[in-house]
């Protein structure tokens, strides 16, 4: 398995590691998962998950201005509720958006999450 912050590993299994490090409850956008890599890329970060991210808790990666995946609103916001990730009510289709600087997580605070990346299922 390719590590995190390793540049010549596997872009796609690199990031799939990153979203399984965000802890229940807690989201980063697109754009900050590009950035562990230390190049923007949150297009890039999408594609990945959109094609690979089915096995990885997926609904942890947002949209810089706090919405959930486009077309997954509905299951997300069972997923977050479940989690406990803050929520607030929004005048937009799907009705609410992440509360981003309640929520925001980075890799800088996995210091506490020594948890094994491999062998976890969804």
């Amino acid at each position: 398995m390719a590590r995190v912050f390793d540049r010549g590993g596997d872009y796609t299994e690199a990031v799939l590691e990153v979203v399984w490090r965000i802890p229940p409850g807690r989201v980063m956008t697109y754009g900050d998962v590009a950035w562990v890599f230390g190049r923007p890329g949150a297009r890039a970060v999408g594609m990945v998950l959109r094609y690979h991210g089915s096995g990885v808790p997926w609904w942890r990666v947002i949209r810089a201005d706090g919405h959930p995946p486009t077309g997954l609103e509905a299951e997300a916001r069972t997923r977050y509720e479940a989690e406990g990730t803050p929520l607030l009510p929004t005048d937009t289709p799907a009705a609410y958006r992440i509360d981003l600087p309640r929520a925001a997580w980075s890799p800088a605070d996995a210091r506490s999450d020594a948890r094994s990346v491999e062998g976890r299922s969804a």
